[in-house]
């Protein structure tokens, strides 16, 4: 989901693992406000440079989605669909499209995406 360094129990974990949705007191407070985002849950937080980057990292992709983010549309290498994949929202690479595996609720990537 997140990248966060747990506090309390002294035994942090890397960068880049895993994490479990925090508290709002558990954010470092050392932290300047611009590195870290407010999940939808507001229990939840991300690092900044996570929003709308494709990916769902906060588990309900408010950090792809609005009202909480305002996300620029698709890039050039992602197809705007409606994802059955957890780990996108909006968007699906493309290098997904025409691989006979639906990736769309509306199956837009086999029928009307270009392809990579």
């Amino acid at each position: 989901m997140n990248k966060i360094f747990p506090q309390g129990d002294g035994n942090a974990a890397a960068a880049g693992s895993k994490a479990l949705p925090r508290r709002q007191g558990d954010m470092p407070q050392s932290f300047p406000g611009f590195l870290v985002a407010h999940c939808g849950d507001p229990t939840s937080w991300i690092y900044s440079d996570q929003k709308c980057d494709g990916i769902n990292n906060c588990g309900d992709c408010s950090d792809e989605l609005s009202p909480v983010t305002v996300c620029p549309p698709c890039g050039p290498g992602w197809w705007r669909c409606p994802s059955t994949v957890f780990k996108y929202c909006s968007c699906i690479p493309r290098s997904l499209c025409r691989d006979h595996v639906q990736h769309c609720s509306d199956w837009s990537d086999e029928y009307s995406c270009p392809g990579p």
